[in-house]
């Protein structure tokens, strides 16, 4: 039977919103029902197509959600966003947990040598701003002698985070002749015997690289090894994954059997984890004023400044990292690939490399948030990148410089106008975080050039602004005056100096 061409509806495909939902059906319905020419709200037809629109815009918004998710650079979700990331070879980083040096010295009642612990917990002051000290453990044993005079000082590595767990677990050695070890162990389940089981730890923000998994039989425990996917994975390896989702859950994840072992049924999982990371463990030099359980005898006598503490990686910045990780696909050839390649590396931002001759390349680097990396991560950028460079070149890895640059000050302010019906003050905080963000990553890097140009386009941006006049804009290691573009060295990233706003109008 032939098709009457007059009936067939031209869809308009890019009308996907509950107007034009509403419309295509009215014009439709116009064409097939005739008869029907009522479109009073009230009318039991108009509300169906109504409810249909109302349906149909729902389900376009969530088709333009999950195709926005599936791009690295519209995503908005944290696991899409490390999800592309990591199938582009990249992973994201975790917070980062600051380390330092403590010392302890005996008081005049100790008459013999006493030995901190690994773990020993040592901790600041009351901090108002968390509601809480921070807490630092030792990495390695440290052994306070008896007091005599001078009184002596020993030195231990802290490293910010708390130890978790309920109980102690023997750990069989690795090898027959090996020691077994004690262990510290949350239990997380017992195994069903089922493909891909799943365990959640109690405690958060976890320290991902800290995450062991230890199977107890009862007598003791059998530790398993951490991968970052089962893609390589053996039926016989007794592997297992660690991830933390949106809301800062750990997830422990085993095998199925094809790819890493199932435990058997009815044994217990364990895990032993630390807790912690995060920039507000970057603190003062001699903040650490005491052993969190006091211990007769032992004092903390001072503390180098705690560095290298990081918050987990930003949306921002996994967006621009991640295409630059792949790009240098696991080799070092020219400059740009040195850099990339240590972006690889926990507690590293952003990276330039520097050529000055053929057997050398220098690269700078900057922790998340402009934290200075401490030596160990630049140690592990220098022996990761040298495993992947060019023959007979040596890599050096040196802290990069932030340098502050002041826009405004009280002699010449930064002037904004503010529009009628708008209030001065909140335009001004505005307009100050405006200035600030020109100036946080990505939108600066090593090397940047901070031009005039860009800065007022962004107080422009603001709404409320009228017009808007920078007397002063300079580094903060130069003449505070003039307002030319300022320029970084290979070694510099700009970040925020004084920024100081005087605004006239508004309410």
């Amino acid at each position: 039977m032939p098709v009457d061409s007059g009936l067939v509806a031209q869809i308009d495909y890019t009308s996907r919103d509950f107007t034009g939902y509403r419309d295509a059906l009215l014009q439709y319905a116009s064409q097939i029902l005739p008869e029907w020419t009522s479109r009073s709200p009230a009318d039991f037809g108009v509300v169906m197509v109504e409810l249909f629109s109302y349906l149909g815009d729902i389900i376009s918004f969530y088709q333009d959600r999950i195709q926005d998710e599936a791009f690295l650079a519209t995503a908005t979700q944290r696991s899409s966003v490390i999800a592309i990331a990591q199938q582009l070879g990249y992973q994201p980083h975790p917070a980062i947990p600051a380390t330092g040096q403590v010392a302890f010295s005996p008081t005049p009642g100790l008459v013999s040598p006493v030995t901190l612990e690994a773990g020993t917990q040592v901790i600041t002051s009351y901090i108002p701003s968390l509601d809480r000290p921070v807490t630092y453990e030792l990495a390695a044993p440290v052994t306070v002698p008896a007091y005599v005079t001078p009184v002596p000082q020993v030195i231990g590595l802290a490293v910010e985070g708390v130890t978790q767990g309920e109980r102690s677990l023997v750990l069989y050695p690795s090898t027959s002749s090996g020691p077994a070890t004690t262990v510290r162990v949350e239990d997380i389940g017992v195994s069903d015997g089922t493909k891909t089981q799943v365990f959640t730890l109690a405690q958060s923000p976890v320290l991902l690289d800290t995450v062991r998994v230890i199977l107890d039989d009862g007598t003791g425990g059998t530790e398993w090894t951490r991968v970052p996917d089962f893609l390589l994975v053996r039926d016989s390896d007794q592997v297992f994954t660690a991830e933390t989702d949106d809301q800062g859950v750990t997830r422990i994840t085993l095998g199925d059997g094809t790819n890493g072992v199932i435990p058997a049924t009815g044994i217990k999982i364990t895990s032993a984890y630390r807790t912690g990371g995060g920039s507000y463990g970057n603190i003062p030099q001699g903040s650490i004023v005491d052993l969190a359980d006091g211990l007769p005898g032992v004092v903390v006598s001072g503390s180098t400044p705690m560095t290298g503490g990081a918050d987990e990686e930003p949306i921002d910045q996994i967006r621009a990292n991640a295409p630059r990780h792949y790009r240098a696909q696991g080799r070092a050839v020219s400059p740009q690939d040195y850099a990339d390649l240590a972006l690889a590396v926990e507690g590293v931002a952003d990276a330039r490399a520097v050529v000055r001759s053929s057997s050398a390349v220098t690269i700078y680097v900057i922790g998340p948030n402009g934290v200075l990396p401490s030596e160990g991560q630049r140690d592990a950028v220098a022996q990761y990148v040298q495993e992947r460079a060019l023959a007979g070149v040596v890599v050096n890895v040196i802290n990069g410089s932030l340098i502050p640059v002041s826009v405004g000050s009280s002699a010449y302010p930064t002037l904004i106008s503010v529009l009628p019906r708008y209030r001065r003050d909140t335009v001004t905080l505005a307009v100050q975080q405006a200035i600030q963000q020109v100036f946080r990553p990505p939108e600066t890097s090593f090397g940047a050039r901070i031009s005039l140009s860009h800065l007022y386009r962004a107080i422009q941006d603001v709404p409320g602004v009228d017009w808007a006049v920078i007397q002063m804009m300079a580094r903060t290691d130069l003449p505070q005056s003039g307002t030319a573009d300022v320029v970084f060295r290979e070694s510099e990233i700009p970040v925020t100096g004084s920024i100081v706003v005087t605004a006239s109008g508004g309410v």
